[in-house]
Formats: C-alpha cells, structure tokens, sequence
C-alpha cells in the first residue's frame, strides 16, 4: 500500500488560520503513539517577519510557501485507519487547516484523505 502524507499548514499570524490551541510536540508524540503513524512538526519564521514590540508584521507578498511563518504538522502511514484517525485527533486539537494553502506538499490520496475529514468535522472544505 502506498505511503499517505499530509501535510496540514497552520499559520500562526493570521487569526483565522492559526490553531485555538498552541501546537505542541507532545500532543504529537501521544498521537502518533496513539495511532501508529508518523507525525512530525517544523516550525518556520518567515524571512520577512518583523516584530516591533507585541506587534509582528509579515510581508508574504513573492514568497514561496516555505518561506512564510507557520508550522507544518506531517502525518504518515501506510495504514488508511490509522492515518484517518491521527487528523481526526489533530482536527480536534487544532482544527482543520484554513486556506487553499493548508495541505500543500500533501501526497494526491493523503489530501483527498484530508479535505473529507475537514468536511466531516470542521466544515471548512
């Protein structure tokens, strides 16, 4: 069976894409120990990110999807049921992601896998 990837981009300044609950690697850890699956959490300040005090800035304007603030959460398997329950259980942690941007980089079934599950619990697709 093939390898199911997603790869569920949260950006954290934008209030309606950032996650209600801060992401945290052991939250990760008990899930994909929970699960079986492989999840994995990089964390990207954008090369454009300003902060001038408690006010932060960014101008994403000709950036690449790599190059702008936000924490990318990879889930693997290549087990359907597992797989399906780990974004089930980061869906009810951090809601689903919230922009046409949110699963890019995901493998063609892993995002089909996701955009469903989005539908079924958070209604954003």
């Amino acid at each position: 069976m093939e390898e199911l990837t997603a790869i569920l981009r949260y950006f954290p300044l934008d209030p309606v894409t950032n996650p209600p609950n801060p992401i945290a690697q052991g939250d990760l850890d008990r899930v994909a120990r929970e699960t079986g699956t492989k999840i994995s959490l990089i964390t990207v300040t954008g090369k454009s990110r300003i902060v001038d005090g408690d006010v932060i800035r960014e101008d994403t304007m000709n950036s690449t999807i790599e190059e702008v603030s936000q924490q990318a959460v990879t889930v693997s398997s290549p087990d359907e049921t597992a797989f399906k329950a780990a974004i089930r259980a980061l869906f009810k942690l951090y809601r689903a992601p919230r922009t046409v941007f949110g699963t890019w980089g995901s493998s063609p079934r892993g995002r089909e896998i996701v955009f469903r599950l989005c539908d079924e619990y958070d209604g954003w697709y």
